[in-house]
């Protein structure tokens, strides 16, 4: 019966911010996406021939069971939301990283700033000043990471971050939603390294509030924060109040769980879809 309560106050709240982001959102014309797995939905799948993220199990194109947040939030807001790569909005790449590109077998991953500069290159250096644009990333930086310093990587999560934002403000951008960072140590993938993780998770968190601290000062610009860093902790704290059952162990291991609808994790890094629809309900309350 909590569990059941728990899932229907969750409902109604998104049913409310809806109905709020959907009046509040008519100015914006587009949503311009640029991050990691947790924000694409297809580029790395369309890149790959759909070899990755396989489907199934995954939903095509996501790195989850379902729909993710971002999608969640277009929806919210009355806008598409589709791959760049197939003629949208979303040029996030799964497996990107903030500091550097990632070079794989299949090929190399754009990096956030890069994306960034994609985008730009393909709208002759201009910025919609209409649109919102959702700057994420930093999680597979700290979680590809074999040693160092925390505080060192956290703060060059923060300054790619914080950059990618000053070119698209420079190009005219005046209007963005950037989230903190999710604590990659509660992933499943950094069961060896968790301290670590945490730490550097909170360093570039502690780092980015203030590097874009000033930016929202400017005159005209307007940066909605939304902290997923807390949203996840609370979840883990008290997982049977939000509707969890599982916040430890991956849905998708060598086969699918029995429940992934009240399990945090699909995989070793990433949300069920029930976990994405609390980030997509967090970017909405900011929005408002």
């Amino acid at each position: 019966m909590i569990l059941r309560k728990s899932i229907l106050r969750w409902a109604s709240c998104a049913c409310l911010m809806l109905a709020a982001s959907v009046s509040y959102a008519a100015g914006y014309d587009a949503i311009y996406v640029f991050g990691d797995s947790y924000c694409d939905v297809g580029n790395i799948y369309v890149a790959t021939r759909g070899a990755i993220p396989a489907a199934p199990p995954y939903y095509p194109g996501r790195f989850s069971n379902g729909p993710i947040w971002v999608e969640h939030l277009a929806g919210s807001l009355g806008l598409p939301m589709q791959a760049s790569l197939l003629g949208g909005t979303d040029y996030a790449f799964g497996g990107a990283q903030v500091t550097a590109p990632l070079v794989t077998p299949q090929g190399t991953v754009p990096s956030v700033p890069q994306q960034v500069g994609l985008y730009l290159s393909l709208h002759g250096g201009k910025a919609d000043p209409n649109a919102l644009y959702v700057i994420e990333g930093g999680g597979n930086d700290i979680l590809n990471a074999t040693g160092g310093n925390a505080q060192q990587l956290g703060f060059q999560i923060a300054t790619g971050i914080a950059e990618s934002e000053l070119l698209l403000r420079r190009a005219g951008a005046k209007r963005f939603l950037i989230p903190s960072l999710a604590d990659a140590g509660q992933a499943p993938a950094a069961a060896a390294n968790r301290s670590f993780a945490t730490a550097a998770t909170v360093a570039t968190n502690k780092y980015l509030n203030q590097l874009l601290a000033i930016e929202g000062f400017l005159e005209g610009i307007r940066i909605q924060r939304v902290d997923f860093y807390a949203l996840f902790k609370r979840v883990i704290t008290s997982p049977t109040h939000f509707g969890f059952t599982n916040i430890t162990t991956p849905c998708l291991t060598t086969a699918i769980c029995a429940d992934p609808d009240h399990t945090l994790f699909w995989d070793d890094e990433h949300p069920t879809e029930f976990g994405h629809s609390f980030l997509a309900i967090a970017a909405q309350a900011a929005l408002n």
